[in-house]
């Protein structure tokens, strides 16, 4: 399945071979990758980017493009489950990544589609939800209002508008980032030791390492694979005359529609990866296309993948209480956009020694237990099951990974694991981490 931003073709790198030497050394050249490697590299470091596959071959050549604040309802959620200080905390350190992201477009006069839009989300059956989210995002600072007004091409009962929000074209910016970073590609990291990253045919000697991997491919320490889980959903780019004036998510039919030039792109059929066992995702997808957007034709689909913390923030910053200077940005939740951008900076300013004020917001050591603690018990559960199912089989697939017994999922042809979320092409070949290894050929 091929996206809309894939028009843009990024120059090729070589492996590594042989040893390379950087102060910082990021693994992962998707956004989060790029953007952390650019912003250490404006502060004086030497860094080496290491990518397992193309430069933003992964999430970040599949995601909608959306930079905002709003997340959904996350500020009810955060004021009554973690505080309304850290709510507050969380729309400031968004805005100022959207903020941020126009800075750099401006400064290094890039042309990626950026473009300042209002921000929705809507209800087609109930606003009660959307009232209280409206309070807590007001109380939180947001610029926002509550309205029924909106461009969709069909009836809703009420939506929540947030002002100064923005969308781009992720590749095009990407692009022009990466093309002054030291980036080698084709390059999956083996294993990280105190000071070394090692590949298959090379090392970098480091001082501090930041694993920008979507999902981190380290279990311990930092044990990521008990704290968050992944998502698929799907996506569609229509041709359509329909013209929005933002950006939008329904929080009852989990839809999320955006415009770009030529048509409007239409998400939403989520599901937890491996639990697509019947299929159907695209067809409930195109059939909502039809309905609402009369004669449209559909340019291409593709799918995403998304980590998904306990208790709905990410996890940015050292990767563990044991590794003061190997660092972490994953579990965006859906929001990568403006969270690769938050990441970026609070890594760098914890390298060079600043504080930062939404360092103790994001940091992994956290232990919000009233937020996470359902989220956990339902994970653990499940990959307990899977693992279970795994060990006792001998004749199903399983994932490199743990050993989980793997799901196939009839709308994309591929495997995915139910209990961590890597995923697999029809031939086994490895496409989704924490897997670093492809399915054994005498598997299946």
């Amino acid at each position: 399945m091929s996206t809309i931003w894939e028009d843009v073709t990024f120059e090729k790198r070589e492996s590594l071979q042989g040893l390379e030497v950087a102060d910082c050394t990021v693994i992962g050249a998707g956004l989060a990758g790029v953007l952390i490697a650019r912003e250490l590299q404006s502060r004086g470091f030497s860094v080496v980017v290491l990518e397992a596959d193309r430069v933003c071959s992964g999430a970040t050549a599949r995601t909608t493009a959306k930079i905002t604040s709003q997340h959904g309802l996350i500020y009810n959620r955060i004021s009554r489950q973690i505080g309304k200080t850290q709510a507050r905390l969380y729309y400031e350190s968004n805005q100022k990544a959207i903020d941020r992201y126009e800075e750099i477009i401006k400064a290094y006069g890039i042309d990626c589609d950026f473009k300042r839009l209002p921000s929705y989300v809507y209800s087609r059956s109930n606003v009660y939800n959307l009232l209280q989210e409206t309070l807590s995002a007001t109380n939180a600072g947001a610029k926002c209002r509550y309205t029924k007004d909106t461009s969709l091409p069909f009836g809703i009962r009420g939506a929540l508008r947030f002002e100064d929000q923005a969308q781009f074209h992720p590749l095009k910016f990407a692009k022009a980032l990466a093309k002054n970073l030291k980036i080698y590609e084709k390059t999956p990291v083996t294993r990280i030791e105190d000071g070394k990253v090692l590949t298959q045919s090379g090392e970098v000697r480091t001082q501090y390492i930041v694993c920008a991997t979507h999902y981190p491919i380290i279990n311990i320490p930092g044990f990521y694979f008990l704290r968050q889980h992944q998502e698929r959903s799907y996506a569609l780019a229509l041709s359509s005359q329909t013209k929005l004036d933002g950006m939008y998510l329904g929080i009852d039919d989990g839809h999320s529609l955006r415009s770009f030039d030529g048509g409007i792109i239409l998400g939403g059929e989520k599901h937890r990866t491996g639990k697509n066992t019947k299929g159907g995702c695209l067809c409930r997808l195109k059939d909502f296309a039809s309905e609402n957007f009369e004669g449209a034709e559909i340019l291409g689909s593709w799918s995403n993948q998304d980590c998904i913390t306990h208790d709905g923030l990410p996890f940015i910053g050292r990767y563990s209480r044991f590794s003061p200077r190997f660092f972490v940005a994953t579990g965006f939740n859906k929001w990568g956009m403006s969270l690769s951008m938050v990441a970026s900076e609070l890594i760098a300013d914890m390298i060079c020694g600043r504080k930062n004020e939404y360092e103790k917001l994001y940091t992994p050591a956290r232990m919000n237990i009233r937020a996470g603690a359902g989220g956990f018990l339902l994970d653990a559960g499940s990959s307990a099951y899977h693992l279970i199912s795994g060990l006792v089989s001998k004749k199903e697939r399983k994932c490199p990974h743990l050993g989980c017994r793997l799901q196939k999922n009839p709308d994309e042809n591929t495997w995915e694991c139910p209990c961590h979320g890597s995923g697999f092409d029809k031939t086994g070949q490895v496409k989704f981490s924490p897997a670093k290894k492809n399915i054994e050929k005498k598997q299946g």
